[in-house]
């Protein structure tokens, strides 16, 4: 198994210059086709009953045209050393762009998408919502912060939870984790049986040995929430990425997530995510 297609998320009018430099660096990692795709909605679509000016819609509409035009640039240059072809498609849609964007990775077989500083204003015109897009993709999401170098994505830990989410997360992630040095399969025991919380974990690291992968396995008695436990758990292993089910389910239009994944999503960390 491996990355045949790898699809990334160039917000426009963004600095996406790591974002670019990361996927184009996978690409070549992988033999991949780099699909760019460059997506935003217009202004009025965020309004709803309110007009929009004519002045104000039309310099959107100018704003628009301008920074998908530089968003091609940009990628294009960056991936003029691939020996692939690539595949460009720059686009204003109506649609929330998440959804946008999980229509198009039929075509892919990861996605690649950017996370923003935890200060930084939402803007739904040009970035997706990346909850949404984890959960509707029905492909694996890799997550990288913008405000830090690529990852190399050498030392892996794989948060494991016996669950359907977290054997598709592993099974998703098995091209990473066959290129990675170390790669660390961690549980977090809440039941206080280390002996069934450790052979889980034993489990995967010899289904992981079956495919040339060799694991470590980790046994952490819970002391704390999960979400804050796996972040010092990757911070005390020096982990560049974090494999990991995605949870959460749909209520009225809204998701609810479990806590690691909420975690995950904000970004501090490299994350490798399956729904």
């Amino acid at each position: 198994m491996t990355y045949r297609t790898i699809l990334v998320s160039l917000p426009p009018g963004r600095a996406n210059g790591r974002l670019i430099a990361a996927s184009v660096e996978l690409a070549r990692r992988f033999d991949a086709v780099l699909i760019g795709r460059g997506v935003c909605r217009p202004i009025h679509c965020l309004c709803h009953d309110y007009p929009v000016p004519a002045g104000l819609f039309e310099e959107d509409r100018r704003q628009r045209e301008r920074q998908l035009l530089e968003a091609e640039a940009v990628f294009r240059s960056a991936a003029a050393s691939l020996t692939r072809p690539v595949d460009w498609s720059g686009r204003s849609c109506l649609a929330p762009l998440a959804d946008y964007l999980a229509n198009e990775a039929v075509a892919a077989d990861l996605i690649v998408a950017g996370t923003a500083k935890k200060d930084d204003m939402f803007d739904a015109t040009r970035q997706p919502d990346l909850c949404d897009l984890v959960m509707k993709a029905g492909r694996p999401v890799l997550l990288l912060p913008q405000s830090r170098d690529a990852a190399t994505f050498d030392r892996i830990l794989v948060a494991w939870k016996d669950s359907r989410e977290a054997r598709r997360a592993i099974a998703d992630a098995l091209p990473l984790l066959k290129s990675a040095m170390k790669v660390t399969v961690v549980t977090m025991d809440a039941a206080g049986d280390q002996i069934i919380a450790g052979s889980s974990v034993e489990r995967v690291a010899s289904w992981l040995a079956r495919h040339d992968i060799e694991a470590e396995t980790l046994v952490v008695p819970t002391a704390k929430a999960n979400a804050s436990q796996l972040m010092e758990i990757a911070r005390g292993g020096d982990a560049d990425l974090i494999v990991a089910g995605a949870y959460g389910y749909s209520r009225e239009g809204k998701w609810n997530l479990g806590g690691v994944t909420a975690e995950l999503l904000t970004g501090e960390r490299c994350a490798f995510l399956s729904h």
